[in-house]
């Protein structure tokens, strides 16, 4: 008798049946916003909007949206708390930045609290830095960091990595290396 393998996650658009996933992600990652706003805003940008399953649980979404002929924005980003550290949000952002070159667009960017820290580990990881600091970003006063990354330099460093087995210990989802 075989043991059935737990299974993959994997990434497909938002459907309006994952609603409430979202609001249950959205409030459990952030909690300076009403999180039906958001929903609403998300789905204005459909085309753009990521959900990561497993087995039939929502356990992280990725937003993005063209802002520019050459520019793609990550708006949003949870993964489920218990799934974080797991290389899903890595999967989401391999997965908006396929979706972003795929659309002809040459970088990607994106906001993050100067408090978060593990966030800020894994952007930098993947080649994003620091473009500017926008003062008091966030709602309640903190500072936010525009991060950018250029999409062909994000693909190669993906790739090196791959090909010269960094943390070679340490597979993720779908043969992806987490680089923690």
């Amino acid at each position: 008798m075989s043991v059935p393998l737990p299974p993959q996650p994997f990434i497909r658009r938002y459907l309006p049946e994952d609603k409430y996933s979202i609001l249950m992600l959205e409030a459990e990652a952030f909690n300076e916003h009403n999180p039906y706003e958001y929903i609403n805003f998300y789905e204005v940008f459909h085309d753009g909007f990521f959900v990561c399953m497993l087995g039939n649980d929502v356990v992280g979404f990725i937003v993005g949206y063209a802002l520019s002929e050459s520019e793609g924005h990550i708006f949003s980003l949870a993964v489920s708390k218990y799934h974080r550290n797991q290389g899903i949000a890595e999967y989401l952002i391999d997965h908006i930045c396929t979706y972003f070159l795929l659309k002809g667009l040459q970088k990607a960017s994106l906001e993050v609290r100067v408090s978060n820290k593990p966030a800020i580990n894994l952007y930098t990881k993947l080649g994003f830095s620091t473009a500017w600091i926008e003062s008091q970003y966030y709602s309640d006063g903190e500072d936010g960091y525009v991060m950018m990354v250029n999409l062909n330099s994000y693909f190669f460093k993906k790739e090196q990595n791959q090909i010269f087995g960094q943390n070679e210990d340490k597979k993720g989802i779908n043969g992806f290396r987490n680089f923690s």
